[in-house]
C-alpha cells in the first residue's frame, strides 16, 4: 500500500481526514493565538515562511499541537496526500514542516505512548 493511502486509512479510521474546503476569511491572516504558539516554539524549530505563505495551516497547526495523534495524521497527511490536485509545497515549507512534525513528535512521545485522545477542540 502506497505511504499516502496508508496514511488515508489511518486518518479515516480516527475520523480525520482533511479535504479541501471552501476558502474562508480567516484563512488569509495568522490568528493571535497562532502567533502566540509560534513564538513559543524553539528557535530552529519555528517555522519562518509557512506563516507568510500559508497562514491557513499554520492556524490549523497551532489549533491542533496539543493534539498529538490528530496533529500527526494532519502532519502526515501535509507530506504524503493523495489528493490529486495538489500541488505539494515549496521546498522551504516542506522543510519547515518536517522539522515541526519531528520537534512534536520529540517533545510529546509520552503523551503519545499514553493514549492521547485525537478527539479535535
Amino acid at each position: 500500500m502506497a505511504e499516502s493511502t496508508a496514511y488515508s486509512v489511518k486518518a479515516e479510521a480516527a475520523d480525520q481526514t482533511w479535504k479541501r474546503r471552501a476558502a474562508r476569511p480567516e484563512d488569509a491572516f495568522l490568528l493571535g493565538r497562532t502567533d502566540d504558539w509560534l513564538h513559543a516554539l524553539p528557535a530552529g524549530v519555528r517555522p519562518v515562511h509557512l506563516q507568510l505563505d500559508f497562514p491557513r495551516i499554520a492556524n490549523d497547526l497551532a489549533r491542533l499541537w496539543a493534539h498529538t495523534r490528530t496533529l500527526d495524521i494532519y502532519f502526515e497527511e501535509k507530506e504524503f496526500s493523495s489528493r490529486e490536485d495538489r500541488r505539494g509545497f515549496p521546498p522551504l515549507i516542506k522543510e519547515e514542516l518536517r522539522a515541526m512534525h519531528l520537534y512534536a513528535l520529540r517533545s510529546r512521545s509520552e503523551l503519545y505512548k499514553e493514549g492521547e485522545s485525537t478527539s479535535l477542540p
